[in-house]
């Protein structure tokens, strides 16, 4: 048996603990044939292999983003971009809005995302009145960089019937002036009153962004990624297509929305880890709460200044109870997003109680974020066996707002990696992109280094060694979706997806992690990408 491609002349971090480092690889049949020296893989060259020199070049196993949104990530770079490196000021925010609507046919929607309020010059959220100077008569929804909130300009909220009188939803806030008229800032479940009459996009729309988030991933090494999320049939159905055409560009997970997907996956028995090695079902998940930076997130405690604001949380303790315990009847993995630990507290609460019912052995039911704890919320995790899937690199984007929102103690236990891996508590690394830029090295980085964007210390105690940080974002997300025995190390028989850097991020400067080059991205024992 001769190998169809080898890699030679390299490091190969395998990060296998049977052999930590070799100089060649040989894959065959998108498996990985053998690892070694360059003489033992010599015999696996024939005449119809190709074979790449690496020139002293580093491989690791293909990076597994275990909780992103390639739709939304790919949707959004059609979007108008206002985060803080394109549009730093409240005036280059509106200036870029201005632009689109005069580009614009009449009436059609004004879309943008990324702004943060913490990195504006003016230090908060624009407000509708401000919108409606540069929008005109389009109807336009900006949205925060988190997700958890957007601005309305008064058109839009005047199709959604939004007035002073309008109640706020539950899990929601629509936020108000001092006189009781809303600002335009729609607060979770408030967004969906404007975001429902958004024009859907079509399957087709879907599967290009897709394709767009796909390149975006393989230029950075990422060879797998988990869907955090989705609620209508038509983005299944453009993952399939994609799937049937064999035109997928990473390995999908997909998570479906307990909201909108628990009843017909109950009817239909349907659950996690139905599908094959390139698309498969993953957990039924809900969001519990908001966010850290944007003082949504459910908290024990008011957030500093604001006496009465402890946060939003989405569901009801019953409701709660009620949902994961059709999911574990069901015998399906769970996730929850949950980012204050009065959140998290009530998502384990209503774990327990499901898994107590109907036990399921290796669950690996898993909370997405899970970014304030405590150490009695450590403990329960631990007993429990629950999955942590963090995104570190919030604390280099994010961490400045947190530093602001929480005390020191707080940010002790913010995303606490190393405390959960003291705990024997499993994790898996991610970037919850478009949320933050989906470049793994930016969160190894900060998972090694823990400061924020302005250098500031963001719990360093919760700061781990670098291979460790590339276990995490590599056989993490491998663990986290039951695929340990064929993601997550370079070792033969596993799956041949793997990235090739210029240099060895174990002699980097760890501050310089994010400077490491792609040199090339393989899925599938295929060449995907190259410089």
């Amino acid at each position: 048996m001769k190998a169809e491609l080898v890699l030679r002349n390299g490091t190969i971090l395998t990060l296998d603990p049977a052999r930590p480092q070799a100089t060649a690889v040989s894959l065959w049949h998108g498996r990985i044939l053998a690892v070694g020296d360059d003489e033992q893989i010599a015999d696996d060259i024939g005449p119809g292999t190709r074979v790449v020199d690496l020139a002293g070049a580093v491989v690791l196993p293909g990076f597994d983003d275990a909780h992103c949104h390639p739709l939304g990530f790919g949707l959004s770079l059609e979007w108008i971009d206002v985060s803080p490196d394109a549009a730093p000021t409240l005036d280059a925010v509106l200036q870029r809005l201005h632009t689109a609507a005069l580009a614009l046919p009449p009436g059609r929607w004004i879309l943008a995302r990324g702004y943060d309020e913490t990195r504006l010059d003016v230090q908060r959220h624009p407000t509708r009145w401000e919108l409606d100077r540069v929008t005109g008569d389009h109807p336009a929804l900006v949205v925060r960089t988190c997700g958890h909130m957007a601005v309305a300009n008064s058109a839009a909220l005047a199709l959604a019937g939004i007035t002073r009188d309008t109640v706020d939803p539950a899990g929601g806030r629509i936020v108000r002036d001092a006189s009781g008229e809303p600002t335009g800032l729609l607060q979770e479940r408030a967004q969906e009153f404007v975001r429902q009459l958004v024009p859907e996009p079509t399957v087709q729309d879907l599967e290009r962004a897709l394709r767009r988030a796909g390149e975006r991933f393989l230029a950075h090494g990422i060879t797998s990624v988990t869907e955090a999320g989705i609620g209508r049939p038509e983005e299944l159905q453009a993952y399939q297509n994609l799937r049937q055409r064999g035109d997928l560009p990473v390995r999908s997970r997909v998570m479906l929305y307990i909201d909108q997907m628990l009843e017909p996956a109950e009817r239909l028995g349907l659950r996690a880890g139905f599908g094959d090695q390139w698309l498969r079902i993953g957990p039924l998940k809900l969001l519990q709460d908001g966010a850290g930076g944007a003082r949504t997130a459910a908290m024990s405690v008011p957030y500093p200044g604001e006496p009465d604001n402890f946060g939003i949380a989405v569901y009801t303790q019953e409701q709660l109870d009620d949902a994961f315990l059709r999911v574990a009847r069901l015998g399906s993995q769970a996730a929850a997003h949950a980012i204050g630990d009065r959140a998290i507290d009530m998502v384990l609460t209503a774990y327990e109680r499901a898994l107590r019912h109907y036990p399921i052995p290796d669950h690996r039911w898993r909370i997405e974020h899970c970014g304030l704890l405590r150490p009695d919320l450590l403990d329960r995790m631990a007993r429990l066996g629950v999955v942590a899937v963090p995104q570190p690199a919030f604390g280099f984007y994010l961490g400045d707002a947190y530093r602001r929102n929480f005390s020191d103690e707080w940010l002790a236990l913010a995303y606490p990696t190393r405390s959960w891996l003291e705990r024997g508590i499993p994790v898996a690394f991610s970037s919850d992109t478009p949320v933050i830029p989906p470049d793994p090295w930016v969160g190894i980085r900060a998972a090694v280094r823990r400061r924020t964007r302005t250098g500031q210390p963001f719990g360093p105690a919760q700061g781990i060694d670098i291979l460790e940080a590339l276990r995490l974002y590599t056989a993490g997300g491998a663990y986290a979706s039951f695929e340990e025995r064929e993601k997550g190390r370079i070792a033969r028989g596993y799956l041949a997806d793997l990235v090739v850097v210029d240099r060895d991020p174990r002699t980097v400067d760890p501050d310089e992690l994010p400077t490491l080059r792609t040199v090339m991205t393989i899925v599938d024992g295929r060449i995907v990408w190259e410089a």
